[in-house]
């Protein structure tokens, strides 16, 4: 039997981010994917108009489907845009032990509101490690990062309060991503090439290429190396498929 990758996303109507990409992004790393719709977004490469949360209990029958049949290695979280279907997958992943990255999508790379700290928070109780980038650590630490070091501070912090390992990405250090380890109790820099081009969907992608890493065995560290070099590959090969911002292509 072939094992799985769930992604618990939402869905992206241009195809750029969200369940698009991680259904990619899985498939190019050897697993079959499996997918949870929390919402349906209505977005194109300029703009999200809005979003249609996915039923709490049409959540959870989704997860329940999933887990009763298949051989899932581990799990990415994507988009939660109320408590209501936070406390759901919270609940519902619990049931099974294997890798769960969260990557907290607060705000779209095209700028739309798409779920709040509190949400995220209740989720990363459940997972093995949180992906925020600068911003969105921010908010969860309630510190400013300028630096490696404060950003350092931020994920111990971040670790800590929510109980899980933290990666925290983007371009906001000038190309190194922060690790903290929680089991380890240890942070290490994760440190590569930075494309400053702004493309859609690199967060879901390197997510996802992480839960698919952590699943293949890979340590942490390892894991974050690998996937912020697949991402990398993704945004050099990013197309043009609309008047706006192109997408990543993993």
């Amino acid at each position: 039997m072939d094992r799985s990758v769930l992604t618990i996303a939402g869905f992206d109507t241009c195809g750029g981010a969200g369940i698009h990409a991680d259904i990619k992004t899985i498939n190019a790393l050897g697993f079959h994917p499996s997918s949870v719709i929390t919402a349906i977004t209505f977005q194109n490469t300029c703009r999200i108009s809005g979003l249609m949360p996915v039923p709490p209990d049409v959540v959870e029958k989704q997860i329940s489907a999933i887990l009763e049949d298949l051989d899932v290695a581990s799990i990415k979280i994507g988009m939660v845009c109320n408590m209501e279907i936070a406390r759901t997958i919270s609940e519902n992943i619990k049931k099974i032990d294997v890798p769960k990255v969260l990557d907290p999508v607060i705000t779209a790379s095209v700028g739309f509101e798409l779920g709040s700290k509190e949400v995220y928070e209740v989720v990363a109780r459940a997972c093995s490690v949180i992906t925020p980038n600068v911003e969105e650590a921010m908010q969860f630490a309630g510190v400013k990062i300028d630096g490696v070091e404060t950003a350092i501070q931020a994920a111990k912090k971040i670790a800590e309060k929510l109980g899980c390992s933290v990666v925290i990405t983007g371009g906001g250090l000038g190309g190194k991503d922060v690790v903290y380890d929680i089991q380890q109790n240890e942070h290490s820099i994760i440190e590569g090439e930075l494309i400053k081009a702004e493309v859609h969907g690199t967060g879901c992608v390197y997510s996802s290429a992480l839960a698919c890493y952590l699943a293949k065995g890979y340590s942490l560290d390892d894991s974050c190396q690998m996937a912020r070099e697949f991402v990398l590959n993704a945004v050099r090969k990013a197309k043009t498929v609309g008047e706006c911002l192109p997408v990543v292509n993993p």
